[in-house]
């Protein structure tokens, strides 16, 4: 069985402009999320193992419009050359700017769920972004094609991304994928490997039967949650997951070394705005 390895990044939270933006709120006027992710994809692609794919879990705007989806778009194509990248969608993205501004289809409001075989790994992209709340859920039509394509199993096994983790990932309430029972359902006894996912800016791994969960951090900013606060830091990164005769694991990377907190707001209070 040939190994597979590649980049899990999430939450990009990219705008061609933050100033009076929520996430310059939460970021503070100088941390840019953009230019952390040119970092980490110029980190990702220099590296002497390069990662077979990059994978980028959903928020990948934050609200934004038809032109931050193309300016995202534009910084993919000029810092993701020589290695294929998949993208899904989270509850921030708007599918429609999306749409337009990266798949160049006007007013286009689908479900972007698809499937790709890369040496002989599917990789399953669903779309959790529906109401675009913090629950989120997988539409009924993606359900019944999840359960078609798993019928037949891929040559070396299956990779599940949704941006909203699954409830058995221990994700703070409120956090995880409202119909999460209904995908473990036709996830168990299949030939899915490993889960991924975003949405909680928290570096997270878990196992549910003999499937590994995982939760990439955000790249644009990280959460720490305590008993009352949840506390908003640039302890960003991604994770490099591997697959192979031995199983899968996951490595999460810091990026970039530093550790600053900017700002901290009562936990009921976030969970009610989320």
């Amino acid at each position: 069985m040939e190994k597979l390895r590649f980049a899990h990044l999430s939450d990009t939270h990219i705008l061609r402009e933050y100033k009076g933006s929520l996430i310059e709120t939460l970021t503070g006027v100088d941390n840019n999320p953009t230019e952390t992710l040119k970092g980490i994809l110029q980190a990702i692609t220099q590296d002497e193992k390069a990662p077979d794919f990059i994978l980028i879990s959903g928020d990948l705007v934050h609200e934004g419009t038809v032109e931050d989806y193309a300016f995202l778009a534009k910084l993919l194509e000029d810092h993701i050359t020589d290695i294929p990248y998949y993208l899904a969608l989270g509850n921030h993205d708007v599918t429609e700017a999306y749409w337009e501004g990266i798949g160049n289809v006007k007013g286009e409001k689908r479900d972007l769920f698809y499937e790709a075989i890369i040496q002989g790994y599917r990789l399953i992209v669903l779309d959790s972004s529906y109401d675009h709340s913090g629950k989120g859920v997988v539409s009924e039509e993606q359900l019944q094609w999840l359960k078609e394509t798993l019928a037949q199993p891929a040559p070396n096994g299956s990779i599940v991304v949704v941006h909203h983790p699954l409830e058995a990932g221990h994700v703070v309430d409120g956090h995880s994928l409202s119909n999460s029972a209904e995908v473990l359902a036709i996830i168990k006894n299949t030939d899915v490997k490993l889960v991924l996912s975003g949405h909680t800016h928290q570096n997270k791994v878990t196992t549910y039967e003999n499937i590994l969960l995982s939760t990439a951090g955000g790249t644009s900013f990280s959460m720490e949650i305590g008993q009352e606060l949840a506390s908003f830091n640039n302890r960003t990164g991604y994770s490099i997951c591997t697959l192979g005769e031995n199983g899968a694991s996951v490595e999460h990377v810091r990026y970039p070394d530093k550790f600053d907190t900017f700002l901290s707001v009562e936990l009921k209070q976030m969970l009610q705005h989320s």
